[in-house]
């Protein structure tokens, strides 16, 4: 039994170390092909032959990529900062309240999970487009929301649920209503899962691409992802400042994990915990 034990953790650690070089490769590759003379790409060299930041300088100085990495930042922070102040009530209500159509709400909350962006892109694009909102961060970061915002409330109402009642039983006990409970209570148990939902919505909004093509044509409008979409000119193409401008937009998401990993793990963990 235990020779059995330790083949299977032996296979499960194999299966695991396969599985991260599967997702390390590709960002690996990118990141070596931003840092290699444009000749080196060419030439399928693995390695490069003279790390160059050639590529970072050109992208950073490229007509409209700062004002692309701008317009990310403002959509992406906006989108973070509301998705955690609406998804937190929302997911108290429907975790601590029974009210009629509290389940049909939820069930509705997670079906809109089941339908890929792509299928609501021209319903999206027809009410963007009667209410003047083309070409505008405000269509943006309200789609953002509407995309991000079903998935929070669902996270947050995992972690709400493992919290035990009787710790706001006893706060109102003591004189405080149901929303200093909430203020006082909950909110502090959940912080963790409240960063990991904040992370998760900025991430969401920071890489979306393709309801971004859709609505944004003006150049002022761009976000970083349109920006790195822009680079692949056919009169003047670079490998490396394609790489590079992908090794930007990960960064992001590489920074907040490292900024907020302690929260990210434990947000992670407290939804999995009961009582």
């Amino acid at each position: 039994m235990r020779s059995r034990g330790a083949t299977r953790d032996l296979i499960l650690d194999a299966v695991t170390i396969v599985a991260v070089l599967l997702m390390l490769v590709p960002i690996i590759w990118v990141f070596l092909g931003s840092i290699k003379p444009e000749h080196d790409i060419m030439s399928g060299n693995p390695w490069p032959t003279r790390v160059t930041f050639d590529h970072y300088i050109a992208i950073w100085n490229k007509e409209g990529f700062l004002t692309a990495l701008r317009n990310s930042l403002i959509v992406g922070l906006v989108v973070a900062v509301v998705t955690t102040f609406v998804a937190a009530p929302a997911a108290y209500s429907l975790s601590r309240f029974d009210y009629r159509g509290r389940n049909l709400f939820s069930l509705m909350i997670l079906g809109t999970q089941t339908l890929p962006a792509v299928a609501i892109l021209v319903p999206l694009v027809v009410i963007v487009r009667q209410l003047g909102l083309t070409n505008t961060l405000t269509a943006l970061i309200f789609i953002h929301l509407a995309l991000g915002l079903p998935i929070a409330v669902w996270m947050l109402k995992g972690y709400i649920d493992a919290i035990p009642r009787d710790l706001e039983e006893a706060a109102m006990v003591d004189g405080t209503g149901r929303f200093g409970a909430l203020v006082r209570v909950v909110l502090p148990l959940i912080r963790p899962a409240l960063v990991a939902v904040g992370t998760f919505a900025f991430v969401l909004s920071w890489g979306e691409f393709v309801i971004a093509l859709a609505i944004v044509s003006k150049a002022e409008v761009r976000t970083l992802p349109l920006a790195l979409q822009s680079l692949f000119d056919p009169y003047q193409f670079s490998w490396g400042q394609v790489m590079a401008g992908g090794v930007v937009i990960a960064l992001s998401a590489v920074i907040l994990f490292f900024i907020f990993r302690k929260q990210l793990v434990g947000g992670l963990l407290a939804g999995g915990v009961k009582g």
